[in-house]
């Protein structure tokens, strides 16, 4: 298990660096998107909304063939098939991807209509249902990456397709002046070039097949995920879609802010743990000490993103400042907390759910979120009136909490862990108390103020000590952690050490 844990932290790292990257290109085009010489403040709340249709459109696109392809290709049946299989999900997917732009494309008026309340041009929701089908293309190519642990080369193509967005939005809002069509053509053409630069790995993985019995026993898989996926998007965006039509662009915009700046806990831990932890909770299935590992990787990964809730909670107000041109985005502060803590269990969700997913079932999965996502949609249309972007911000936390609760009581059920409830408890209690504390700060003068904050986010994993955390083993782990790479004489022969860890099969 150690040796799993071991690959596990080098390609979370590597996929971090990755996501840490892509977090680092939108903070860089954060001061260009609220800058109001080249967007008003309701021109950024359209793009907030454009972007969460994107992403329920690429759920609806990708019809959960990721997910069916991750348990096919280390079925035992079909391991020796796995090109096969990759091939035929793959044709699929393109072909999906071609039909719903045959379909949508002609109708991007009507939905533009529909969307906004305000004219939005029809080309712009065209670009972005292109962009989004050749998005559900590429997510098979990633999901191939992932199943054969080449995180390395997720990571190169994955930054390559990013900073060939990032130049190609640069030039057409700073040259062409295209405003938010700039955005969404450098993304259709960043996809592209991604799907080309990969050509020559994705045939080399491919073999011509196709069985429809295979090709049906996935689909019965993936049914009921694809309504999971959908439902899981929209519960993702409905606080902003509820916002759209509750509430001014304005709230609109600055829950986008606060958005953008939590989704880094989601993309750069919580995303970089799935992507690496994901295959090998499919490995593990059939293994002597699973349970113990499962355990293991919830508890470690809640911790990891409660230290990080906790530093984005306590610098927010300084991130905000830092990086929006106007102050007119500054109030979005207030619920950066909030969202943050959701966060916190919808990275809980993600580990415990694959109990439904070891057992195959995803009706249940399927069920559970359906459900939910009625729920955030009802807290929102209760709380906004009352509260505006906090109450949207409430119903997100609210929503997640109902999410990973019935994940983990079905998922118990049907395929039981001991997960250690009582120390995500002490992490939950200590790190909610640090990240609210930080909204009393933010009164004071930069000085002091810093001073402050810096000390409750150090003071973190000390609470936890005197609370009773930690184990005395996990003790000793972490002061072999220090002594081992503090000392940089070695650093070579520890990055080494990552390098060449292999897991025992």
């Amino acid at each position: 298990m150690l040796n799993s844990i071991k690959i596990s932290l080098k390609d979370t790292l590597i996929y971090g660096l990755g996501n840490i990257a892509v977090k680092i290109v939108g903070l860089i085009l954060i001061p260009l998107f609220t800058n109001p010489k080249y967007f008003s403040i309701d021109e950024f709340g359209v793009m907030g909304v454009l972007e969460i249709s994107a992403l329920v459109l690429t759920a609806f696109l990708a019809s959960a063939l990721p997910q069916s392809l991750t348990r096919w290709f280390w079925d035992k049946e079909h391991t020796s098939n796995q090109r096969g299989i990759f091939f035929m999900t793959l044709m699929v997917q393109l072909v999906i991807s071609i039909i719903f732009c045959i379909v949508l494309i002609p109708l991007s008026g009507t939905i533009s209509d529909l969307i906004f309340s305000k004219p939005v041009p029809a080309n712009l929701i065209t670009l972005v249902i292109l962009a989004s089908a050749i998005q559900a293309v590429n997510n098979i190519i990633n999901t191939l990456m992932r199943l054969q642990s080449r995180s390395l080369l997720y990571t190169i193509a994955n930054l390559f397709k990013l900073i060939s967005v990032l130049l190609m939005t640069l030039w057409f809002i700073l040259s062409r002046k295209m405003g938010l069509e700039g955005i969404y053509l450098a993304q259709a053409i960043g996809n592209s070039l991604f799907v080309l630069a990969l050509l020559g790995y994705t045939v080399k993985n491919s073999r011509v097949y196709f069985d429809r019995s295979v090709l049906m026993s996935m689909n019965a898989y993936g049914f009921p995920l694809l309504m999971a996926n959908i439902s899981a998007a929209l519960l993702a965006v409905i606080d902003r879609f509820t916002l759209n039509s509750l509430a001014l662009l304005k709230s609109v915009a600055l829950y986008t802010l606060a958005f953008k700046i939590t989704s880094v806990l989601k993309l750069v831990i919580g995303d970089s743990i799935k992507l690496a932890i994901g295959p090998m909770m499919f490995k593990w299935m059939d293994k002597p000490d699973n349970k113990r590992f499962y355990s293991k990787v919830l508890l470690y990964s809640s911790y990891v993103m409660m230290f990080a809730i906790v530093g984005i909670s306590m610098f927010s107000y300084e991130i905000i400042k830092v990086i929006a041109s106007s102050k007119q985005y500054w109030e979005a502060v207030t619920i950066i907390p909030i969202l943050s803590l959701s966060v916190f269990f919808a990275n809980m969700k993600d580990i415990t759910v694959y109990g439904l997913h070891i057992v195959k079932k995803t009706r249940i999965i399927g069920l559970i979120i359906i459900l939910t996502t009625l729920l955030s949609l009802g807290l929102n249309i209760l709380f906004i009136p009352m509260w505006d972007i906090t109450g949207a911000a409430l119903a997100t936390l609210i929503a997640q909490i109902v999410y990973w609760l019935a994940c983990y009581y079905f998922s118990q059920k049907a395929f039981f862990v001991p997960y250690e409830t009582r120390k995500i408890a002490i992490l939950f209690i200590v790190g909610a108390g640090l990240s609210f504390l930080s909204l009393k700060l933010n009164g004071m003068n930069l000085l002091p103020r810093l001073t402050l904050k810096t000390i409750g986010l150090i003071s973190f994993p000390f609470i936890l000590y005197f609370a009773g955390f930690y184990e005395k083993i996990e003790i000793e782990s972490i002061k072999g952690f220090i002594k081992k790479w503090s000392n940089l004489s070695k650093l070579k022969d520890n990055l080494k050490s990552l390098k060449n860890v292999r897991e025992e099969v």
